[in-house]
């Protein structure tokens, strides 16, 4: 992998391991990054000849932290088969539909074409970032802003209850915060587009108690599915911290639209067949699907543990009232047994990081090829360099 190269002309080969592939997403590292950011990849066949192409985009000069990796979405590919690609000079103009990162009042709103998808909203005023609305398959609102029983419930965002001993989960009186410190477009184009936001937690007395780092990317796929991915650093810059055992946390964290509800009608299936709250709360497992009617549409919301995050798969604080959150945390709430803990000491200047996957289908579990896109996030295919 260390000798692909982004450069016009070079050939490289998709393989596809042992899962069908459809609209999935593939990230290559590449060399010597130092072009514009956008190519065509010309399918060949047997015989040398371009029998179509799909769009790339790469990191582009104006972000050198990034370079070295190029994206695409490989639109199908069967179990055991080989594609092989070359890499051909693009421009803008060359693509009809984009996917675009704007800055707005107090928010950064994600547009797929020229419709909204979400918005990452980062307003003083707020206990801490999240993204709303969530916009499914035929845009429709995937998930509940501050309800009426959990108003710290907004929508997607990041939260723990017992950081330092400091609860930032909820809003009650001393609560703790999540203050936006900065942000920036990283890319936009046709394949996907990428936020980095740059965040502090605090205590009630405004004390620093970790630095966040949140990368946000939403890709650019058929109307039918949609994809976002948060890339989360933790970094103990302040001085060492402790993360206490707690339910009330999700290293991320989703309330789902109120048609979607377990106790409304939806359902929720976990990677291992386990269905409904009963048998979901507190298993571990590497995906939790939440699916049912929403504006009259049948879709799900999936959320996509990686294999490398800490404690994968993780446990899931998932209710049939519609909370729905990877909580690798909530150990002994989750066990029933005290002497089973989920705390965690991050020393000082250490960092952790996790990679989860949003993915909004239409359909259920099994319609929506659940279990298939969550091996594309972790078993994705394999590309080499010719």
């Amino acid at each position: 992998m260390s000798d692909f190269r982004c450069t016009e002309g070079h050939l490289f080969e998709v393989h596809a391991g042992p899962h069908d592939r459809e609209h999935t997403i593939v990230r290559v590292p590449c060399r010597d990054c130092l072009c514009a950011g956008l190519h065509w990849l010309e399918e060949l066949d047997a015989a040398g000849e371009v029998t179509g192409r799909i769009p790339a985009q790469c990191c582009g000069p104006s972000t050198a932290e990034l370079c070295g990796t190029m994206t695409f979405i490989l639109p199908h590919l069967a179990a055991g088969e080989t594609r092989r690609y070359r890499v051909a000079a693009a421009q803008n103009a060359d693509f009809a539909g984009q996917a675009t990162v704007q800055r707005g009042e107090g928010q950064w709103d994600f547009f797929l074409g020229e419709h909204l998808f979400t918005s990452y909203v980062v307003r003083p005023e707020v206990a801490r970032p999240y993204c709303y609305p969530v916009l499914g398959p035929g845009g429709v609102g995937m998930t509940n802003l501050a309800p009426a029983d959990h108003p710290h419930h907004k929508s997607m965002y990041l939260a723990h209850g017992a950081v330092n001993g400091y609860d930032n989960w909820s809003e009650l009186e001393g609560h703790a915060r999540t203050v936006p410190r900065s942000g920036a477009v990283l890319s936009s184009g046709p394949v996907y587009a990428e936020l980095s936001a740059l965040n502090d937690w605090e205590s009630p007395r405004g004390e620093k108690l970790l630095a966040e780092a949140v990368r946000l990317r939403v890709y650019h796929l058929p109307a039918h599915m949609r994809v976002m991915d948060w890339e989360i650093t933790w970094t103990a810059a302040y001085g060492g911290v402790f993360f206490g055992d707690t339910k009330e946390a999700g290293t991320l964290s989703v309330r789902v639209a109120e048609s979607l509800e377990e106790s409304r009608g939806g359902r929720i299936v976990n990677a291992y067949g386990a269905v409904g709250e009963a048998e979901c709360w507190g298993k571990p497992a590497p995906w939790v699907d939440y699916s049912g009617t929403v504006e009259g549409a049948q879709v799900g919301l999936a959320l996509f543990d990686h294999p490398r995050n800490l404690r994968y798969p993780t446990p899931w604080h998932v209710r049939s009232y519609g909370l729905f959150t990877a909580n690798c945390w909530g150990l002994h709430d989750f066990t029933g047994d005290w002497s089973v803990r989920g705390d965690y000491a991050l020393p000082a200047g250490q960092a952790l990081r996790w990679r989860f996957r949003v993915y909004l289908h239409e359909g259920d579990v099994r319609q929506g090829k659940v279990a298939q896109k969550w091996l594309d996030f972790a078993y994705p295919p394999r590309v080499e360099p010719l």
